[in-house]
C-alpha cells in the first residue's frame, strides 16, 4: 500500500464520481474539513468508504465546539438563500457576531491608541482578528463544496440526458444494437469542465484553504495534491516567486476517468486494485520518496534515473489490464518536484519536525 502522505487542496471533499480514481494512486490521503464530524457520532462506523478503508485521513484545524451547530445553521441559511450569497457573506463574520457593548468599547480603544500614537493591538484583539480570518476561510471553503455539488449534479444530470437522447435517436434511426463499452463520463468530465469557476474564485478558495491550513497542525506531507490545473499553477506560481526557478516536471501518469458508480463500490475495486499490485505501487513509492529526500536547491537539474522515466509507462501497463481506455477513459495527473522547498513551507507552514522532506512534490490533476 502506498504509505506517501498526500494532502489533497483546496477541495474539503471527496465526493465526486470523477475524485474516486485518485485513491489508486494515492492510498494515504489528507483533507481538511471545515467542519469537524458530529461528536455524537464519534466512535461510530463512518458513512465513507474511503475513510473506513484507511484510505483518506480528515482533519479540522481550530474545530469549531460549541460554535458547530451554529455555523452550519449559517451554511444552511446560504445554501437556501443563493441569490443573496454576498450580502450574506458581508455580515457571517466575528466581529458582526459581538454584541453591540463590545464593539463601542473596541472602538473607544482604538480612539484611544489614535490619540497616543500606539498602534500595537491588544492580545485579545489580535486573537479576534485572527479567529475572524478564520471563520472567514471556513465559510468560503463551505460554499465552495457547495456550489461543487450543485455544479457535479447539474453535469451528470446533463450528460445522462445526452446519453437518453443519443440511445432514443438510435433507436428512431432503427439501429438495435447500442454500444455500452464507451466511457460513462465522457460527457460528464466536459460539461464539469465547462462549468469550472473562474480564476478569481479559485485563487479565493486556495486563499481561504491556505489560511485555513496555516491554522492547524497536522502530520508532515510529502506530496501536495491540486484537485485541478489552476490551483496548482498558482503553487508553481508561488514556487518560481520564491526561488526564481521554476518547479520541472518529473512525470505525467494517467488514471481512469471513473472507477465505480459510489464510494463503497470504488472503494472495493481501490482495494482490488492494491492487493493485485501491491509490488508496483510500492516501487512508485519509493521513487516519490527518493526524490522528496534528495539533497537539493532550487535550480538544480536532478537527474532521472531509468525507473523514473519509464514510469508512465509501467503505469499504464497496470492501468491498461484493469481499467481499458475505451471503456474508462483518463484523466491526467502531472508530477513537479519543488527542489529545495517543501510544499508545506512553500505556503508559509513553519515545520518543527525532524522530517526527511526537503523537496516538495506537487501532484496536479487535469
Amino acid at each position: 500500500m502506498n504509505s506517501l502522505n498526500t494532502l489533497y487542496f483546496p477541495g474539503t471533499a471527496i465526493q465526486s464520481l470523477r475524485q474516486y480514481p485518485i485513491f489508486l494512486l494515492f492510498q494515504n490521503m489528507h483533507l481538511l474539513s471545515p467542519v469537524e464530524s458530529d461528536p455524537v457520532e464519534d466512535g461510530k462506523e463512518s458513512p465513507d468508504s474511503f475513510i473506513k478503508s484507511g484510505f483518506c485521513q480528515v482533519h479540522t484545524p481550530c474545530p469549531l465546539g460549541e460554535d458547530r451547530n451554529r455555523f452550519l445553521r449559517l451554511v444552511a441559511d446560504i445554501k437556501t438563500g443563493k441569490d443573496d450569497y454576498a450580502a450574506q457573506l458581508s455580515s457571517l463574520t466575528l466581529a458582526g457576531m459581538t454584541t453591540a457593548p463590545a464593539r463601542e468599547q473596541e472602538s473607544e480603544r482604538s480612539i484611544v491608541r489614535s490619540l497616543s500614537g500606539t498602534e500595537e493591538l491588544p492580545a485579545e484583539t489580535r486573537r479576534q482578528q485572527v479567529a475572524e480570518k478564520i471563520w472567514q476561510a471556513r465559510l468560503v471553503l463551505a460554499i465552495a463544496e457547495l456550489l461543487d455539488q450543485e455544479e457535479e449534479e447539474i453535469a451528470l444530470n446533463m450528460a445522462v440526458l445526452e446519453d437518453e437522447e443519443k440511445v432514443l435517436f438510435k433507436e428512431l434511426q432503427g439501429e438495435d444494437e447500442i454500444e455500452d463499452e464507451e466511457n460513462p463520463f465522457a460527457e460528464l468530465a466536459a460539461r464539469r469542465e465547462s462549468m469550472h469557476g473562474n480564476a478569481a474564485s479559485i485563487k479565493n478558495r486556495f486563499k481561504a484553504w491556505r489560511t485555513f491550513f496555516l491554522a492547524g497542525e497536522i502530520e508532515e506531507c510529502e506530496m501536495f495534491l491540486a484537485g485541478d490545473k489552476e490551483s496548482g499553477d498558482i503553487l508553481l506560481e508561488m514556487y518560481q516567486q520564491k526561488t526564481g526557478h521554476q518547479a520541472p516536471l518529473i512525470a505525467g501518469l494517467q488514471l481512469p476517468g471513473f472507477i465505480g458508480w459510489n464510494s463503497s463500490e470504488a472503494s472495493t475495486i481501490v482495494r482490488k486494485f492494491i492487493s493485485k499490485n501491491g509490488t508496483s505501487l510500492a516501487a512508485i513509492e519509493e521513487l516519490f520518496k527518493d526524490l522528496s529526500g534528495q539533497a537539493a536547491t532550487p535550480g538544480q537539474r536532478l537527474e532521472l534515473t531509468d525507473p523514473q522515466l519509464a514510469l508512465a509507462d509501467a503505469w499504464e501497463k497496470l492501468l491498461v489490464a484493469d481499467f481499458p481506455v475505451e471503456q474508462f477513459g483518463r484523466i491526467s495527473v502531472s508530477f513537479h518536484l519543488l527542489p529545495g522547498l517543501p510544499c508545506a513551507t512553500l505556503v508559509g507552514k513553519t515545520s518543527h519536525s525532524q522530517s526527511p522532506v526537503t523537496n516538495g512534490l506537487l501532484a496536479v490533476i487535469g
